[in-house]
């Protein structure tokens, strides 16, 4: 099927609105005898009469009265569509979806927000706080426009710039032996039941692989999937966890002492997660930029230039 063009739809509509060829002429700035090689087109490919013509008057028939409806529908849905657009581009109306694990939404996207906030009030965020896995479907699924998160595993769909850098810690019960120490090795603590987030986080990925590269064996005493349970059963003395510092908030208990992993340090990328054909839109590109100024990183101009493939 053949369809109109917008300019055929919009001259039939204002010729019928005005009910005149003159009328509608003027105010396109057409002559007249384009304007009615516009209607005779546009009828022809429809295949009906959509105006009774007479020397001194233009009605719309019953079939054209039908169609001026939908064609004022199809119009208005159009001018509403570019008007949004510009206001995107002008950044007067959008939204960012951000995709966040819990621990970085508490440390990292609050500073994110409060720059981005100040700057364009009337853009909307929204904030799925999700788990890594979760976030990296959501990003591949293009759920969401942004991840915050650690390092994914490879994929040559995703790209990752790295924003902060968050540091393990031991964390022990007051009172401990170690508590007081300013760095703990690995080989230090296997002596004492080690508890930490079970196999499949990317916490417990990134702390096999430390363990590996030192030769000794991680053997949890416990494994849990939620960091503030990791802190209740620190505080009853069942063991010494291990943990990025940025997560000892969600621990929920004063009585706990962190004491920096040293020998070797591990220590794990923070950053931005996105698609590598994803196009960015006006209100993202503000956000990716309040991103850059929250940590004063030097955003690249090419989206991949000085970014990671992962």
């Amino acid at each position: 099927m053949i369809y109109p063009s917008l300019t055929k739809l919009r001259t039939f509509a204002l010729v019928a609105e005005n009910g005149s060829f003159r009328k509608a002429s003027e105010r396109l700035h057409l002559s007249q005898p384009a304007l009615s090689a516009h209607i005779r087109d546009l009828e022809e490919t429809l295949g009906v009469p959509l105006f009774h013509r007479t020397t001194r008057t233009v009605r719309l028939t019953i079939d054209g009265e039908r169609f001026l409806v939908r064609t004022r529908r199809a119009l208005d849905e159009i001018e509403s569509g570019l008007l949004e657009l510009r206001d995107q581009a002008e950044l007067q109306r959008g939204r960012v979806i951000v995709a966040c694990v819990p621990m970085i939404a508490c440390h990292v996207l609050p500073k994110i927000l409060a720059v981005f906030s100040k700057r364009h009030p009337v853009i909307k965020i929204q904030i799925l706080d999700v788990i890594a896995k979760t976030l990296i479907r959501r990003i591949l699924d293009r759920e969401a426009d942004i991840g915050l998160g650690p390092c994914p595993e490879p994929d040559d769909d995703l790209e990752f710039l790295p924003i902060a850098r968050d540091p393990f810690v031991a964390v022990f019960p007051e009172g401990h032996m170690l508590a007081n120490s300013s760095g703990v090795r690995l080989k230090e603590l296997v002596r004492f039941p080690l508890l930490t987030l079970a196999t499949g986080t990317t916490v417990r990925r990134d702390l096999d692989l430390a363990f590996e590269h030192q030769g000794v064996a991680l053997r949890p005493a416990y494994e849990v999937f939620q960091q503030y349970t990791l802190g209740g059963m620190v505080e009853a003395g069942l063991g010494v966890a291990l943990l990025p510092a940025m997560s000892l908030s969600m621990l929920k208990t004063p009585r706990l002492c962190a004491v920096p992993l040293v020998d070797p340090e591990i220590v794990r990328d923070i950053g931005l997660i996105q698609r590598r054909d994803h196009a960015h839109t006006p209100s993202v590109r503000a956000f990716l930029q309040a991103v850059s100024d929250s940590f004063e990183l030097a955003m690249p101009a090419s989206r991949r230039r000085g970014k990671r493939k992962v």
